[in-house]
């Protein structure tokens, strides 16, 4: 396909950007179709399957140096494919266990955690533009850290309210409630800031 890695950057943003934001939307109330949860298992499995065909996406624009990204491009987009397909699964009721909702937040930790030590292309020459990108990717590190801990938060206190409470109780799942949608504040930064991605021109392989 011929995309350099700002435009591949940009797609995915602006991919989290809406997801986000129909969510949002959806949990102030304002729109309730029954349609936009499934936006997210569609987002981690459409997001997943791209950065695992990463090197294919880029074609002749792949930079130089890549190897290393490209298996941490693999970890990241299988680690958002599982967890979208347990998501839908969830969603649809095949799984009922509340631990499963913590695929969510454990892929988020995984993907920021590749963003936190992601190597960056372009070599020793380009110092920086290596910097310029490791500034970049630590930021999309910590949107996501921060959006899987509140994501992960929600989830266990749920849980916990759930079994400290009798069957039929509504008054336990107030403040798991106020945070249900919290974590969608960091992932929608999180777009906003793959959005504004830019690398100096670099040489391409």
């Amino acid at each position: 396909m011929d995309l350099t890695s700002e435009q591949v950057h940009w797609i995915g943003g602006a991919a989290f950007v809406v997801v986000s934001l129909l969510m949002l939307v959806r949990a102030s109330g304002l729109w309730r179709w029954q349609w936009i949860p499934w936006l997210l298992p569609a987002l981690f499995v459409g997001y997943g399957l791209e950065s695992v065909a990463d090197v294919w996406i880029h074609g002749d624009a792949v930079p130089v140096n890549y190897a290393a990204e490209t298996r941490q491009h693999l970890l990241q987009g299988g680690s958002l494919f599982v967890a979208g397909v347990v998501e839908a699964l969830v969603l649809s009721g095949r799984l009922s266990t509340p631990i499963w909702r913590l695929a969510v937040p454990m892929a988020l930790a995984v993907t920021a955690t590749v963003f936190a030590a992601h190597a960056q292309h372009g070599g020793s020459a380009d110092a920086a533009a290596m910097a310029l990108m490791q500034v970049q990717h630590r930021g999309f590190a910590i949107a996501l850290f921060t959006a899987a801990a509140a994501r992960g938060a929600e989830v266990l206190m749920t849980r916990s309210a759930a079994s400290r409470h009798a069957p039929g109780a509504t008054a336990s799942q107030d403040s798991p409630a106020r945070l249900r949608d919290a974590w969608l504040l960091p992932l929608l930064i999180f777009g906003l800031l793959m959005l504004t991605y830019t690398e100096p021109a670099m040489r391409h392989s």
